[in-house]
């Protein structure tokens, strides 16, 4: 397929040439249909993206950009991990993605329960004592997790990615305060059922297919990109 023939086949697919989302429940539809969404994608075709599939060029618009349609697709992302519809932290090149409750149950590594932080291995000092944190105290806000960790700037947001890409975290809503509203975080095994049923083989195949649906055409390489796997680990399972 050419390359530019992939890239309207993406767009397509990813809800980019359809009419603009304009609820919950089609903000949900959607992460179920593509799996795997970034929340902000830009113009760029290289993954789905809930502004993209939400923008409304037709409404009104500030001069900063911000617009009903953006107001709207800012609520949902609070909304969707707080019911329990799609997962939200930082995954996908470290910036915040979407899963759906499917993907994200075949990509789980750990048994699912709320203890999973503490067989985690690898982790750095601060993502422990954070992930520690949530265990012990429940949902907390980031403000509240950066004076405790100790960590602020470029280095909380290195240790949000790193429990991010294990799937350890979730965001959880927001909490209001002075100034901005601070993003709630809570572990993932105490808001959505994981991991899926089969053997990790087996799961490994159900996430890969996924993907590469989403994605029209993906090789190993581009799964390894997005899962954070092994070249090797990739290659079986999408011989699978």
């Amino acid at each position: 397929m050419a390359g530019g023939t992939v890239t309207e086949a993406r767009r397509e697919r990813w809800w980019q040439n359809g009419p603009p989302l304009r609820s919950l429940e089609e903000a949900q539809e959607y992460i179920e249909d593509v799996d795997i969404s970034l929340l902000f994608g830009g113009g760029a075709a290289r993954y789905p993206s809930l502004r993209e599939a939400s923008r409304d060029e037709s409404l009104p618009r500030l001069p900063s950009g911000w617009g009903p349609d953006l107001e709207a697709m800012w609520t949902w992302k609070d909304t969707l991990p707080v019911q329990g519809r799609a997962w939200l932290g930082r995954y996908l090149s470290g910036k915040q993605t979407l899963l759906s409750t499917q993907l994200l149950a075949d990509l789980y590594e750990f048994e699912g329960k709320e203890d999973d932080v503490l067989s985690a291995t690898g982790l750095s000092e601060e993502a422990d004592r954070l992930a520690g944190l949530l265990l012990d105290e429940g949902p907390m806000p980031t403000r509240a997790l950066r004076d405790a960790v100790g960590a602020t700037g470029k280095r909380f947001d290195q240790v949000m990615t790193e429990l991010g890409r294990r799937l350890l975290i979730t965001n959880y809503g927001v909490e209001e305060g002075p100034g901005w509203a601070s993003c709630v975080i809570e572990l993932t095994a105490r808001v959505f059922s994981v991991p899926s049923h089969g053997s990790r083989a087996e799961r490994d195949a159900r996430a890969a297919a996924r993907f590469v649906d989403t994605m029209i055409e993906a090789k190993p390489a581009a799964v390894c990109r997005a899962f954070g796997w092994t070249r090797e680990r990739a290659t079986a399972s999408l011989k699978s």
